[in-house]
């Protein structure tokens, strides 16, 4: 009987050890989404402010804005944003690098997913937003665990009804802005920013890649 047991035992164990996690959804979070140039000011004044403050440590210590290596609309649009925003917050900008100053970089990073549900295409009616409300209550997650799967279930037929619908936040394009300040091979601060783009702005965020023109062939009777 004993042997049985440990037998049994040990399928159990190494039935369990076989297993794959469940995927899980991330709960539902806000993303921004850029959609035009007065927002890069937005991120530009934010990251001057966060600059100044790493700065404040050193004062006085000046700054060069290293010169983008791509010719995109938001890469040069971006420099002089940044510029103009860290001069108005009294930060000195050189044009010139210098030994003595610190570096400020960044980097944009594109990401393309492929088509998927975007939920956010509608605005959310009082029902949906009551529904999300109800799952973060102490009453619902003590009862049970209420998964993201389930709830995007529960509040998906809450959304948008007649003139509602508005255009998608969400996105299958995506960019990651990462902005630097260096000095003497140290990284003193680094702030990346994650937002939405519409896949027809892609062009301002990277290089695109030229259209092949189409071949033609001239048919003749020889």
């Amino acid at each position: 009987m004993k042997r049985i047991v440990l037998f049994s035992a040990a399928l159990l164990i190494s039935a369990c050890a076989h297993e794959m996690p469940n995927g899980e959804a991330f709960k539902s979070t806000d993303q921004l989404k850029l959609n035009s140039a007065s927002h890069w000011d937005v991120l530009a004044r934010h990251e001057a402010g966060m600059i100044k403050h790493t700065l404040s440590k050193s004062p006085g210590l000046p700054v060069f804005i290293q010169e983008p290596n791509a010719g995109f609309p938001f890469a040069t649009t971006y420099h002089h944003l940044l510029t103009s925003s860290l001069a108005a917050k009294g930060v000195p900008v050189l044009t010139k690098p210098d030994f003595n100053a610190a570096t400020i970089s960044y980097v944009v990073d594109v990401v393309e997913h492929s088509p998927r549900y975007r939920e956010n295409q509608a605005l959310a009616t009082p029902l949906a937003q009551g529904v999300y409300y109800l799952a973060g209550t102490y009453l619902a997650k003590g009862a049970y665990d209420v998964t993201t799967t389930a709830m995007e279930i529960v509040k998906s037929p809450f959304y948008a009804f007649g003139n509602q619908v508005a255009p998608g936040f969400a996105t299958s394009v995506e960019v990651v802005i990462t902005t630097q300040i260096t000095k003497d091979q140290r990284v003193l601060n680094s702030d990346s920013r994650v937002y939405y783009v519409d896949k027809g702005n892609l062009a301002h965020y990277s290089r695109q890649a030229p259209i092949p023109l189409p071949h033609r062939f001239t048919l003749t009777d020889h």
